[in-house]
């Protein structure tokens, strides 16, 4: 009969494993068979909780379900089941439990970690806290990974922190690169569009419109292409993500021009062929009521920005940004 067993090791922050950019704090596994109490005892205050009151973590953490099942809730989106291969994310402040079904139990791998880097990653919408579960389609890279980093911490051979810290960016690589593309599209759209996961036609939809921001889609021609009328494929982008298709298709083009500006020499001209606009008039009008700027002011804006993240911005005149 299988028997209950963990492992963990936790990780004082010192000022040049901060410096680095990416601090693991701690990491561990527990087996916890059917039947069994959780969490398993051991670990510091600030770490540990009971499912009733849940808890709140000043850094992010991956929990990787090996085998075995549960549940996992994160404050204001209720609960959901998971299942082997599930990969928890749990972020800095937001209240949280989960714990494994009394008829099963599960195995667990999880990490503790902190620092600018993963700030980036996460602002930048590679992850995100509206998508909290994850699920990896093949185990073997990812578990081997987190073999790895256990091992390292365990030995704490010279340099270990830089390199568990190495391992937890191959862990999230690796997560991105295999939770599926409409997954990762919709996560780095921001947090409405997580919802249209639900409505396969709302996704197809975003993948048409985000691949052809250079064409001039119409909605009529989005309809057509996804063999349903516009009135339906309207209702139902409205009801996914609070906006219509039209705005999608708006938020795009802009998207694009924003991108072009600040990392090429286009002219405006070639901008405009790029990016769907009919003309350099409408493009003007466009960027003008979203960020308050002219095209070329906006590029040495966005551009200034860039070289100077502290710097204060200019201040727009009216805008409204999709």
């Amino acid at each position: 009969m299988e028997t209950a067993a963990s492992g963990f090791r936790y990780l004082p922050p010192r000022p040049r494993d901060a410096q680095w950019g990416l601090h693991v704090s701690g990491a561990g596994w527990a087996t916890v068979p059917a039947g069994s109490g959780y969490p398993l005892p051991g670990h510091p205050e600030l770490y540990d909780f009971s499912f009733d009151r849940g808890r709140r973590l000043p850094e992010y953490q991956v929990v990787y379900i090996a085998s075995g099942g549960g549940v996992f809730e994160v404050e204001g989106r209720g609960e959901v089941r998971v299942t082997a291969g599930a990969v928890l994310l749990v972020f800095p402040g937001v209240w949280h439990r989960y714990r494994p079904d009394s008829n099963t139990g599960w195995r667990e791998y999880w990490v503790g970690f902190s620092g600018d880097w993963i700030d980036r990653i996460v602002q930048h919408r590679f992850l995100s806290a509206l998508a909290p579960v994850l699920q990896v389609e093949t185990a073997q890279p990812f578990q081997a990974t987190f073999d790895q980093l256990i091992d390292r911490l365990w030995s704490a051979l010279p340099g270990f922190p830089h390199l568990i810290a190495a391992d937890v960016v191959e862990l999230l690589a690796i997560l991105v690169a295999a939770t599926g593309e409409e997954t990762q599209h919709l996560i780095m759209q921001g947090p409405r569009d997580v919802e249209s996961l639900t409505d396969p036609l709302v996704a197809q939809a975003l993948r048409l419109i985000w691949s052809g921001s250079h064409l001039r889609l119409t909605v009529a021609a989005l309809g057509k292409e996804l063999k349903t009328t516009s009135r339906s494929l309207e209702r139902r982008f409205k009801q996914a993500l609070g906006r219509t298709v039209k705005e999608e298709i708006l938020r795009c083009r802009l998207d694009r021009v924003r991108r072009l500006l600040v990392d090429t020499d286009l002219s405006i001209a070639e901008i405009v062929k790029a990016s769907g606009f009919a003309s350099a008039d409408a493009l003007t009008r466009a960027v003008s009521k979203a960020d308050g700027f002219t095209p070329l002011r906006l590029r040495r804006q966005l551009r200034q920005e860039r070289a100077n993240p502290g710097g204060g911005r200019e201040r727009p005149h009216h805008a409204h940004r999709p």
